[in-house]
């Protein structure tokens, strides 16, 4: 095969591109304009003039959840209802089938020197999902270590497999072929046609490295799953890989949805149907992504106290959004794709940049903002699960945090647009998202330096917040919870909610530092100890964050006891002092 540089094919047209959602008309932007603005002042009143603003916010939210499962359900049965309504079993049965087979996608699963006996897990619970089929693994990295995910995928698909070495990341290729074709041509054309014309190269790319292996795609003795490999680059990198590959093999095989996951996710049997089933029931959806619970629960407390977090605040918050019809994120661990709305969003969101600076590692959020500026609809199929992996230890699940955040700020600001062409509810769970941290950590370091509170709060208004949240996901959240959960409950909601004010605050001050925050989990990656510097460089802030939460800690006992001022202020130094120096201790000097 010709070097990608040689030569760049242009063909006259490439059909997937021309898949978009439905379009926005400018009168309801507009609408959509005037609720934002009636928005603003409602979130007002509810957190900053109310009695119970905790409960009204956590009774909201559990409507919010409740209607986007009515949603997805009405979807599902928009695919499945004509065969259950026929008269004739014979003609019921033939449709059933074909509502069977209209959920039929592809895999791909991505990630970089992964745990073996984790890989090889995720890996054997594909074999479950009869909707799946064909499986796509991408690994970023060429090196003796990487080999060792190259092992791993053959070993649980020792038939009907074949492994691929890509010379050169395709996102690479493609901002090469993007910037060669428009300065040939002077750039006399929209930047959208160059971007036509770049993926369609690297479809062209990938077909042909597809032919030269002669994999008999489609045919009863041809490959079903394929391993694809290339120089370590980042996450993106090999999504976007993979995803060229998904597009030329779904079309070549016919299958119309894309399973997007991660190398440390375990799927469940229904996973993949029931997301993909609320796609295909309603033709505006472009993607989709279910729930996730911890499968690693055990491992520490750290991951325990992730598992509490993950059944009692992510599913509701996640929720929040979706009350206007449309998420916000679609998890890499568990999202589907209609496949023709992936070829024209993903040169625009590989290359993404902010004020000049070339963003990275915000691939599931920027990912899903470009399929709702295209006019596609976002489901968060919230009763359907697959399984991830959190992290082990307190400094990476706060790292993780820290990531997560950053790329919530950048597609909350980078795009304002999106919020015209949403319902006005997706602008409030935004405004929840990026303002209701910041608020509390105002009043945090308001009382801390006052000892007065600057709005109203009482313990009633927290308790019934708490008691409403566990009867919900008691009773309706499909993840019935960690172990021994009643145990957990307010360790955990002390492990989320403690951090979060910091966290947000951080994250917006550093929103442009690229890096992944924490390690992969191979063997050959968990042996390397960061400097301490590099420690206190990434976790200082939560190290100052925690001095802050136990002087207010400590000034709120000796207020409540009747101390005196200097008492107090003694009290405040102590609080401070003996937190800051734990978690120094913990996160800094031990890592």
């Amino acid at each position: 095969m010709d070097s990608f540089d040689e030569k760049v094919y242009t063909p006259s047209r490439f059909s997937m591109f021309q898949q978009r959602g439905p379009e926005i008309s400018r009168f309801r932007q507009f609408l959509h304009f005037v609720g934002c603005i009636i928005v603003l002042p409602i979130y007002s009143i509810i957190t900053g003039y109310t009695r119970h603003p905790l409960t009204l916010d956590v009774l909201l939210t559990i409507f919010a959840a409740e209607y986007n499962r009515y949603t997805n359900e009405s979807r599902r049965r928009q695919l499945q209802g004509p065969s259950r309504t026929m008269q004739d079993p014979e003609k019921a049965s033939h449709l059933s089938e074909i509502a069977n087979h209209a959920t039929d996608c592809m895999a791909a699963i991505v990630g970089y020197r992964e745990d073996p006996e984790l890989f090889a897990r995720a890996l054997d619970s594909y074999k479950l999902a009869s909707e799946c089929r064909f499986v796509l693994v991408g690994v970023d990295g060429d090196d003796v270590p990487d080999m060792e995910m190259v092992r791993v995928f053959q070993n649980v698909f020792p038939q009907n497999s074949a492994v691929i070495q890509v010379d050169e990341p395709f996102g690479e290729v493609a901002m090469r072929t993007f910037e060669k074709m428009s300065t040939i041509d002077g750039n006399l054309q929209a930047p959208e046609a160059y971007m036509e014309s770049t993926i369609a190269h690297c479809c062209q790319l990938a077909r042909e490295i597809l032919a030269e292996h002669d994999l008999k795609l489609g045919q009863a003795d041809g490959i079903t799953k394929l391993c694809l490999f290339q120089p370590h680059l980042h996450k993106k990198g090999i999504m976007f890989t993979a995803f060229i590959f998904s597009i030329v093999i779904s079309e070549m095989l016919g299958i119309e949805y894309l399973w997007s996951s991660d190398s440390d996710t375990i799927i469940m049997r229904d996973a993949l149907r029931n997301t993909i089933e609320t796609i295909a029931g309603d033709k505006n959806v472009g993607g989709a992504s279910c729930g996730l619970i911890v499968h690693n629960e055990d491992d520490s407390v750290t991951t325990k106290l992730g598992s509490v977090v993950y059944w009692s605040e992510l599913y509701l918050t996640r929720s929040t959004s979706t009350s206007s019809g449309t998420s916000d994120c679609q998890s890499g661990p568990s999202s589907a794709f209609r496949v023709c709305a992936l070829p024209a969003v993903l040169y625009p969101w590989y290359t993404q940049t902010v004020l000049g600076h070339r963003m990275v590692v915000n691939e599931d959020r920027h990912l899903t903002t470009n399929l709702l500026m295209r006019g596609w609809t976002v489901t968060y199929v919230s009763d359907t699960l697959a399984a991830t992996d959190t992290p082990t230890t307190l400094s990476r699940w706060i790292m993780q945090q820290v990531r997560w955040s950053r790329a919530g700020h950048i597609e909350s600001f980078q795009q304002p647009k999106l919020y015209l062409l949403t319902n006005p509810l997706f602008f409030w769970a935004a405004i929840k998202r990026e303002f209701g941290p910041l608020l509390g950590l105002l009043y945090i370091f308001y009382y801390l330096f006052t000892g007065r509170c600057f709005a109203y709060f009482n313990w009633y208004d927290v308790g019934i917040r708490i008691a409403y949240t566990l009867m919900y996901n008691y009773t309706r959240n499909p993840d019935r919870g960690p172990s021994n959960s009643w145990l957990w409950i307010v360790p955990g909601l002390l492990f989320y909610n403690i951090p979060l004010p910091m966290i947000h605050l951080w994250s917006l001050i550093t929103v442009f530092q690229d890096g992944w925050g924490t390690s992969m989990r191979s063997t050959s990656e968990l042996s390397k100890r960061g400097q301490a510097w590099k420690r206190w460089n990434d976790l200082g802030f939560f190290v100052v964050w925690m001095g802050v939460v136990g002087g207010t800690a400590a000034r709120m006992a000796a207020h409540m006891a009747g101390w005196e001022e200097r008492s107090i202020f003694h009290a405040i130094v102590l609080g401070i002092v003996v937190p800051s120096a734990v978690s120094f201790y913990g996160l800094v000097i031990r890592g």
